[in-house]
């Protein structure tokens, strides 16, 4: 009967199990046949010694053994082979019922072993691949069920079950947790390829298991049956999540930019039309502007990071780096010029506002007061509390004051409409002989702005 059989079938006879077999166990035996036909199990595979002699002890016991997808390592081509085989074993009796052999049947699964383990790396590789470019996973949608079999990644990011999804799910559950913003569109391009069997182009939102709100693009080709009517779907998708917040986050910049540099030409327009009705002649009205336009510079490039997104920058800057930024020009020596505050931050509007306000402030204290000569000083103190901001101004060591000016200039106009108009404040200025004390006053919800 062994004989006979195509699998590899061999007896273990006797105690030390000398091998008999057929040619199928031939087959498995490589160069080590014909010389162990007839040998002991345990000399004709010493490197599986150990195993054929647990068998041996066990089965010429009286009981069976089955082995699935059991490694073994063997030298049967004249080097060491890494193995897999189904083995079972079982006792043979003769007319007596005296166990005088072991049944073997082997089946050799090494070659299905090696190619699932190349199906597993290529699966591995293939995953790889797909997250290197950013895929989601992949799927396959077929029209006469309706059933939509897909891999892990995929049912996981559209929150179905991945058992059900590889072995086919309808549809609708994948559709449920498309934007209901987004469900019409993507239900009547789906039905007009399915109709059509072309391919599949389309991003939509996704809710997701926490609420969260994801965007994805879908791609597919169809594939039609053997009359050459569509049949089925297959494709892959690309989570662009990150992309669509970057390209609303360029509609916001440009929308706030064009809104900034409208208001910066107002300003602008504002500075040129009250300059020159103040100026004395050209030549004044030149060296008036060209400052306020410094100053106006100077606030923009504390803005800028925010302004063009710059990476690790916030919407704000600091009261002090604006101090510095407005008062650096004027001042013989740092000396000069203290600054007594907390940490107070400024948001875009107010700085701009703020640093003309402070332009306005310094250029007087340049040209007529403390900062006129080396020897006067500056001393700013600010005081805040949740709702209002409070600075004190106080230039000392200049020339000697007689009284507040003559008229208001453009200047004092300007600092009042910013801190008044715009800041919700007030400012006061005190004309003492030791020099000009001035106290801002602004609101500090419109600082952070």
């Amino acid at each position: 009967m062994i004989l006979a059989a195509t699998p590899a079938m061999a007896l273990l006879c006797g105690r030390q199990g000398l091998l008999i077999y057929n040619r199928g166990y031939a087959e498995v035996c490589g160069k080590r046949h014909p010389a162990i036909l007839g040998s002991s199990v345990l000399a004709a595979w010493p490197e599986a010694a150990e195993f054929n002699g647990h068998v041996l002890d066990v089965c010429l016991g009286g009981e069976s053994l089955t082995y699935h997808d059991t490694p073994l390592t063997l030298t049967r081509n004249g080097f060491p082979e890494q193995t897999w085989f189904d083995l079972n074993y079982s006792p043979l009796r003769d007319e007596d019922g005296n166990i005088i052999a072991v049944f073997a049947v082997v089946s050799e699964v090494t070659s299905l072993h090696l190619a699932q383990d190349e199906l597993h790396s290529k699966q591995e590789r293939f995953s790889h691949a797909l997250s290197a470019a950013g895929v989601i996973g992949i799927w396959d949608w077929h029209f006469d069920t309706d059933l939509m079999f897909t891999d892990a990644r995929f049912a996981d990011f559209y929150s179905v079950d991945a058992t059900r999804a590889s072995t086919g799910a309808p549809r609708a559950e994948f559709d449920a947790h498309v934007h209901p913003d987004d469900r019409a569109y993507v239900e009547e391009e789906t039905q007009r390829v399915a109709a059509s069997g072309g391919d599949l182009s389309i991003e939509h939102r996704l809710i997701g298991r926490d609420g969260s709100v994801r965007w994805v693009m879908v791609r597919g080709t169809g594939f039609p049956d053997a009359d050459g009517q569509p049949a089925r779907l297959s494709g892959a998708a690309v989570e662009i999540t990150n992309r669509k917040k970057a390209e609303e986050a360029r509609r916001l910049l440009i929308r706030e930019l064009h809104h900034r540099i409208k208001n910066t030409f107002a300003v602008i327009a504002g500075m040129v039309t009250m300059t020159a009705r103040s100026a004395a002649d050209v030549g004044e009205m030149a060296d008036v502007l060209r400052g306020r336009l410094v100053a106006l510079a100077a606030a923009h490039e504390l803005i800028r990071p925010a302004i063009t997104a710059e990476v690790g920058h916030t919407e704000q800057t600091t009261l002090a780096d604006l101090f510095t930024a407005i008062l650096t020009p004027h001042l013989y020596s740092p000396e000069q010029f203290t600054l007594t505050a907390p940490p107070v931050e400024i948001g875009v509007t107010a700085a701009t506002s703020l640093a003309l306000v402070l332009h306005e402030l310094a250029t007087n204290a340049a040209k007529y007061g403390a900062l006129s000569t080396s020897k006067g000083r500056l001393d700013v103190t600010v005081r805040c509390d949740e709702t209002k901001l409070e600075l004190d101004w106080i230039e000392s060591g200049g020339p000697s004051v007689s009284g507040p000016p003559r008229h208001q200039g453009f200047g004092s106009r300007l600092a009042s409409m910013s801190i008044v108009g715009q800041l919700a404040g007030s400012i006061d200025f005190q004309w003492k002989e030791t020099g000009l004390d001035a106290r801002l006053v602004m609101s500090r919800e419109r600082l952070a702005r």
